[in-house]
């Protein structure tokens, strides 16, 4: 266990999916099968409101993979979360392919430096390699903004990892090590279906049960600061605790864990009867509120359209002055309300530094405003700029593309239209200069010069364009070289 994780590894990231449903039993052990084998196989279920049809729809993350290697522990989602934090950090996600060192994985995750670590790395990438998870109803697509009728995919498609031998890793020394995402699960990452995870906090957590049940609330206290659900689906579809009809065992299971995030201040302490709420026989609900939402001021007494809840309250460390990001954030939401004044939150200021990354300002603030436009029309009660970028930027830099297409095909025309002007109006001024000095030629030279014209040309010519080709004619006579 981390006891001391590196405060720069509080900036990780979680990919949404694996942040809602686990990828791994509770127990840090491999699970049997009961047969002394291991166990190949795991589901979990739950349920979501579907907008559409007005009810609620089942969802299924179905586990399977070989007998011999079993399926994932803790340790395994320690080493995919380390993992997205390279993959941010080297290239942002551009490239399946994440190159690192074991000791660079081990540090992120507080393991010892030894061998003992390098070889439970590589039983992870193992069973990593060999893991497949459908999802029923439960994938997200966040470029088509819904859940997929079913999914199946897995985490890594191929991985190397190299023991290193010549002592510490030097700077510039060449990454031997890699891992390759799926392509299912890289164009989650491509997309921008993340979110940020504050790895200090996550691997400081003592059980598995407070680690799991942070990503999850972390992720739902984004939109949601007062939650509740089924209390079933949250133990065993969420937080991936055993299947089991007492909830009294439940209540049990959960309680480590709660005490935990509640020590921290994550989540507001709250009695057992406050914490939990009978519905009817066998159904319960479990609620909790996020302790970032009770530090905030009082609401407006009027109702904004932007108005993140992350933003109302001042940043733990407020910038000194304001930087790029913080002055982009700002213009989105001059541009969604020029009204109201403009609440920037710590995740609006990582979206906009995200975006200022690779591109020039100028670039970013026309790609800003194809944004403000895509959200009216898609989200009009969108409430942050950060909330907006993780739907809807991918679409935003596309038009932005196209514009940027259209208006250099726009200059072309015009530039092409100004240039067959200043050429029929040269034409035309070269036609008036010369006509006195065809009028003048001798009746012999005019019918030479029309014969040229003519056997070049061929075929009848109107008189006013075969007088206009003559005259072009003589033009070329008069500047050739005698």
């Amino acid at each position: 266990m981390n006891t001391n994780p590196d405060a720069r590894y509080r900036d990780g990231r979680d990919e949404m999916n694996l942040a809602d449903f686990p990828i791994s039993a509770l127990q840090r052990a491999q699970k049997g099968d009961g047969a002394g084998g291991k166990l190949d196989r795991m589901e979990f279920t739950a349920s979501r409101y579907d907008a559409g049809s007005r009810g609620r729809v089942a969802q299924k993350v179905t586990l399977t993979s070989t007998a011999r290697d079993g399926l994932p522990t803790p340790a395994d989602e320690h080493v995919i979360l380390a993992l997205l934090y390279v993959a941010k950090h080297s290239m942002n996600f551009r490239e399946a392919t994440v190159h690192f060192a074991p000791s660079q994985l081990f540090e992120i995750m507080g393991w010892a430096p030894n061998g003992r670590s390098y070889t439970r790395l590589r039983d992870v990438l193992r069973r990593l390699k060999s893991l497949t998870i459908r999802y029923e109803n439960a994938w997200w697509d966040v470029v088509g903004r819904a859940y997929e009728e079913e999914v199946a995919t897995g985490i890594l498609s191929g991985y190397r990892i190299a023991r290193q031998v010549s002592g510490p890793r030097t700077a510039g020394q060449e990454l031997k090590s890699y891992i390759t995402w799926t392509q299912a699960f890289q164009e989650s990452l491509e997309r921008g279906n993340l979110k940020r995870l504050n790895l200090k906090v996550f691997f400081e957590l003592q059980t598995p049960t407070a680690q799991r049940m942070y990503r999850f609330l972390d992720k739902r206290f984004y939109t949601q600061p007062n939650f509740a659900m089924d209390l079933v689906e949250f133990a065993c579809g969420h937080v991936g605790l055993a299947e089991t009809n007492n909830v009294a065992i439940l209540k049990r299971r959960l309680t480590p864990g709660i005490a935990e995030l509640e020590k921290i201040g994550f989540i507001r302490a709250a009695p057992t009867a406050e914490r939990y709420e009978k519905l009817k026989v066998g159904q319960w609900r479990i609620r909790f509120q996020s302790m970032d939402q009770l530090a905030l001021p009082a609401p407006p007494p009027v109702i904004l359209p932007i108005a993140p809840v992350e933003a109302l309250a001042p940043p733990e460390k407020p910038p000194a002055e304001v930087g790029p990001a913080v002055g982009l954030a700002r213009e989105f939401y001059r541009l969604w309300d020029d009204s109201v004044p403009a609440f920037v939150g710590p995740r609006d200021v990582e979206a906009a530094a995200s975006l200022l990354m690779d591109r020039p300002a100028e670039e970013a603030r026309a790609i800003l405003a194809c944004l403000v436009e895509i959200t009216r029309k898609q989200w009009a009660r969108c409430r942050s700029f950060s909330g907006a970028a993780q739907k809807y930027l991918p679409d935003a830099i596309r038009q932005h593309g196209q514009n940027v297409r259209r208006a250099a095909q726009r200059e072309e025309a015009e530039t092409h239209r100004r240039r067959s002007q200043q050429e029929s109006t040269s034409q035309q001024k070269t036609g008036q200069d010369l006509r006195p000095k065809w009028d003048a030629l001798p009746a012999e030279e005019k019918r030479r010069i029309e014969r040229e014209v003519r056997a070049r040309v061929g075929g009848s010519l109107p008189s006013a364009f075969l007088l206009r080709l003559c005259l072009e004619e003589l033009s070329k006579q008069r500047n050739e070289p005698q």
